[in-house]
């Protein structure tokens, strides 16, 4: 059977909606409906943005028995619904582990420091998902997990920006080094150092600088249609990276900090990467050969980060009281993407659009 890794969707689904409505739980709202609200951070990292990961890279990957590892991530959805959460930071874990061995078997084939630096947010995404399964205490895990996103698209961002640092490569990408092994300085620091925060402060502003200047996304606001969308929400995607440095500049983990400086990063940065790239990756997952792109995606752009906006805004007393309502019109605008995107992949399959699939911000 050709794509089987579209049975694993369903589970990545059911890890989005759990993911949103714990987190609407933890923020006030109250739900006719019991969920592992406690799990909100290992549901939207673990179960659904780390199967994503491991999907995208298991498609890629020649031996179909790496898809047992976005399977094996996947699952652990099921135990987090039975109340085992124990159960399900064990099939996380096997998750990373298995992840991290495909990203090492591509290197050991094409070599290059973008695959590093993925492998690199891989075994982060492992260490924190076995410091949860040994401690199961978040504030100690966090950044374990933001450095396995943040190195992961930054890696990512390099792979497909890599033909224009041609020209003095060493120094470009030694510079870009030098910024990541800050963050990982910090993160051997106690969580709550203030040392620790600048640190990751510098790394993420700084690596944010670097890509504005080298990435691809710039050159493609001249263009129009998918490209000019993909460059807009990276390029939205970088200023939200900075301002999740300027958070941990001030003490990331202090009150009302510390919601807004992970909400930044998970929403703003994250996020933004997903909505750019959705419209080249779900062609790939679902053997399209037209690309899901339409305006109207723009919508759940707008919404979402007007939305964060006012969700950070929130740490002033004035305004915390309606942080509830961000929070929740954060999680409709992610819901609305997706069934904007499942949308727009029957019209792409059916021959209703004719956008041909454009990698994020190609130059070409």
């Amino acid at each position: 059977m050709k794509n089987k890794h579209i049975l694993i969707l369903p589970l990545v689904l059911i890890s989005l909606l759990t993911g949103i409505f714990s987190g609407w739980f933890r923020i006030g709202w109250n739900l006719p409906v019991t969920l592992p609200s406690g799990e909100h951070g290992a549901l939207m990292v673990g179960s659904f943005l780390g199967t994503l990961i491991c999907i995208e890279r298991s498609v890629s990957y020649p031996n179909r028995i790496a898809l047992l590892v976005p399977a094996l991530n996947a699952a652990s959805i099921i135990f987090f619904l039975l109340a085992m959460p124990k159960t399900a930071y064990v099939f996380l874990v096997l998750g990373a582990a298995g992840l991290t061995g495909i990203y090492y078997m591509v290197y050991v084939k094409h070599k290059g420091i973008h695959i590093l630096i993925m492998m690199a947010g891989a075994l982060c995404y492992l260490v924190g998902n076995a410091v949860l399964f040994k401690t199961s205490f978040y504030p100690s895990v966090v950044m374990w997990w933001i450095a396995f996103l943040f190195l992961t698209i930054t890696g990512e961002r390099l792979e497909l920006s890599r033909f224009i640092l041609l020209r003095k490569t060493v120094i470009k990408q030694s510079a870009l080094i030098i910024l990541i092994s800050l963050f990982f300085a910090g993160i051997f620091l106690p969580f709550h150092s203030a040392v620790g925060s600048i640190l990751s402060a510098v790394s993420m502003i700084g690596s944010a600088l670097w890509l504005f200047k080298y990435d691809m996304a710039i050159h493609s606001l001249k263009k129009p249609g998918q490209s000019f969308y993909s460059g807009l929400l990276l390029i939205t995607g970088y200023v939200w990276l900075v301002l999740t440095g300027l958070f941990f500049a001030f003490g990331a983990y202090f009150g009302s900090f510390y919601d807004a400086s992970l909400h930044a990063f998970f929403l703003g940065f994250v996020f933004m990467m997903i909505f750019a790239h959705a419209p080249v990756i779900l062609p790939a997952v679902l053997n399209l050969k037209i690309s899901p792109f339409g305006k109207s995606l723009y919508i759940w752009y707008i919404l979402l980060n007007v939305t964060l906006l006012f969700r950070v805004v929130a740490v002033f007393p004035e305004v915390a009281r309606y942080k509830m309502w961000a929070g929740m019109f954060n999680g409709i605008a992610i819901i609305g993407f997706f069934v904007n995107m499942v949308v727009l992949a029957r019209l792409a399959k059916h021959g209703s659009l004719n956008h041909p699939v454009v990698p994020a911000c190609s130059t070409g």
